[in-house]
């Protein structure tokens, strides 16, 4: 039935306002406590409304950046245990060179053999180093990690070779029979630890560079969801 069909007096009608007006703030007032927001609706305020929308907009954009910059510091901590796991063997190998100078033809044989599958454990472990499809120990590995939405502000991370022939690192030569073999595979290792260590550095600097950016991204989703 419409109100047009019931006559109310002046007071009524204007009681029946004020009580139809209290229900819809009312009912403003809990979505509002609901949600958080002031404006919920373009018939609140089409101004605020569309603004606020758009900071929203702009926080899930750079929610979705910020989940890959995560992912990318992954990439690159997954990178970077696969450097140290090497350095361990490198070690290794360096150990058994100084064995070896003390050592009988017969064990110094021996002792190349062992040198020679440690190379391939180094091989077997750079394979391994990626995350998610992306190995920054093996030619050709790289990683973009962009910063906003458009992908004009971005770092790149280039990955290096860490097998055992990429480090210049070769099989134990004459089965180490001669002491300018040993010689010759420890320069080889000391070149490719060094190679490691530059590399590693330049992990860690790129990840202090990401988890920055990081830590920014976040700041300012909150920044746009207090603003919206």
């Amino acid at each position: 039935m419409s109100i047009n069909d019931i006559t109310l007096g002046n007071g009524m009608r204007h009681n029946l306002f004020s009580l139809q007006s209290l229900t819809m703030d009312q009912a403003r007032t809990s979505l509002r406590l609901a949600t958080g927001k002031r404006v919920n609706s373009a018939i609140d305020d089409a101004s605020n409304y569309f603004a606020a929308k758009d900071h929203m907009n702009h926080a899930n954009d750079l929610a979705a950046r910020k989940d890959a910059m995560g992912e990318g510091i992954q990439t690159i901590t997954a990178a970077s245990s696969g450097i140290d796991g090497i350095t361990a063997l490198i070690t290794q190998a360096k150990g058994l060179i100084t064995s070896a100078r003390s050592a009988t033809t017969a064990d110094r044989a021996t002792l190349a053999t062992q040198y020679t599958a440690l190379l391939t454990q180094i091989d077997t472990l750079s394979a391994d180093g990626g995350y998610k499809g992306t190995n920054l120990l093996k030619t050709g590995g790289s990683l973009v990690v962009s910063f906003n939405e458009t992908g004009s502000s971005k770092v790149t991370v280039t990955g290096f070779d860490a097998t055992s022939a990429g480090l210049g690192v070769t099989a134990a030569a004459g089965s180490w029979a001669l002491d300018s073999n040993l010689d010759t595979a420890q320069t080889q290792l000391d070149t490719a630890t060094g190679t490691l260590r530059t590399n590693a550095a330049s992990l860690a600097a790129n990840s202090g560079v990401i988890s920055a950016r990081e830590s920014f991204t976040d700041s300012l989703i909150n920044t746009l969801t207090q603003g919206s």
